[in-house]
């Protein structure tokens, strides 16, 4: 993807908090993993597609990169395999905004990729059909860390990333390395946040605060240190906040900034398409990480074809493929990876000590004061 990410940052921003609380019932992954007799036959038999072929399911994911893997490696194996029709259509902003206004049996899509925060305000408007897990006992295979970002029964992790340092070769003195670097080094000299969503430029700045374990001064109750989250954000040599992908690559042509927070697999696809800047990427040893979840649109009339494509999705060759495609960890532990995304996203179960995954259940009724904060900082920065 040369200049998108998820709907937190990667190309905008997605639906606003609304303040809504938790409504609906949270599981954890025995809970999800409790397939019966079915699930078992389901996994022997290798079963793929829903009827007797040439249904039509719509799935959205997002645009660019992920979207071009769809339409020339995820579709047709999966219509070779099923002899259904898949329709692509890839998204970035208001997802949950097209849910909402469509009727209820009726949405605009039959599944659909989600960060967790759009699974989490999804949720609350009861826009997921829960997750029969019969039909998805491939999930049984996932990295259970991934499956904790949710803790729901109507989502289902299907890929993750790491987010680390997207720089000028040409125009920093030497490469960074820690996300400390930013206030113990002052390198890079002029930095760029992601200027939408709050959780990512503060994750960071909790690692760096490094007070209370796994970002706690942020996500724990009892460790909940914002202040200090803040201040540690205000010693940082933040140069642009910058809105969306292409305002990160032009900030940094026309030298506001020399490098910036961005994601991993996003910035390695910059720089194998880019011959304007030489852009150099590192990813810190501590650092933070997102999750992709697929969840199934309520109302569909395809709800179980919709299940057994995300079961799809997480066979092993499928999540190889996807892999080799693209630089994002795969959820299905199973998987292989190439070297480089070996190198900086976390692909065993305890490699991910060193990661602090995005959640959003657990700061969500702190969110809007998060939010406001966050953009009178900017306002104060500049």
């Amino acid at each position: 993807m040369p200049e998108s990410g998820t709907s937190d940052e990667r190309q905008g921003t997605t639906d606003d908090y609304d303040g809504a609380t938790d409504r609906t019932g949270r599981v954890g992954r025995r809970e999800f993993l409790a397939a019966g007799s079915a699930a078992t036959a389901l996994a022997a038999a290798g079963c793929v597609g829903g009827g007797s072929g040439g249904d039509t399911l719509t799935v959205s994911t997002w645009s660019g990169t992920n979207e071009n893997i769809f339409r020339e490696t995820i579709k047709p194996r999966y219509e070779d395999r099923t002899g259904n029709e898949l329709e692509v259509v890839g998204n970035w902003n208001n997802i949950l905004g097209q849910l909402r206004q469509s009727p209820s049996d009726d949405p605009p899509f039959d599944l659909t990729i989600g960060s967790v925060r759009d699974h989490y305000l999804g949720e609350q408007d009861d826009l997921w059909e829960p997750v029969r897990e019969e039909n998805v006992p491939n999930v049984e295979a996932v990295k259970p860390a991934l499956l904790e970002t949710t803790q729901s029964g109507s989502s289902v992790p299907v890929d993750y990333g790491v987010m680390g340092y997207a720089y000028d070769e040409d125009a920093v003195a030497s490469e960074p390395e820690t996300w400390t670097d930013l206030v113990a080094e002052g390198t890079p000299e002029k930095f760029a946040l992601p200027a939408t969503y709050f959780l990512n430029a503060m994750i960071m700045a909790a690692i760096v605060t490094d007070e209370a374990p796994g970002a706690g001064e942020l996500y724990s109750e009892a460790d909940r240190d914002i202040d200090a989250i803040f201040e540690t954000m205000s010693e940082m040599p933040v140069a642009k906040f910058y809105q969306g992908a292409q305002d990160l690559w032009t900030s940094m042509q026309e030298g506001v900034a020399n490098a910036g927070q961005y994601f991993y697999a996003y910035s390695l696809a910059k720089a194998d398409e880019t011959s304007e800047m030489n852009i150099g990427v590192h990813v810190p040893d501590r650092t933070l990480g997102y999750v992709d979840h697929y969840q199934v649109a309520r109302g569909t009339s395809n709800r179980q074809q919709a299940e057994e494509f995300i079961n799809f999705l997480l066979r092993e060759e499928i999540q190889t493929e996807y892999a080799e495609a693209f630089n994002l960890g795969m959820a299905n532990e199973n998987a292989d990876h190439p070297d480089r995304t070996a190198e900086a996203v976390p692909i065993e179960n305890d490699e991910f000590d060193e990661v602090v995954l995005k959640t959003y259940y657990q700061i969500a009724e702190a969110a809007p004061n998060l939010d406001e904060r966050f953009k009178e900082f900017q306002t104060n920065q500049s």
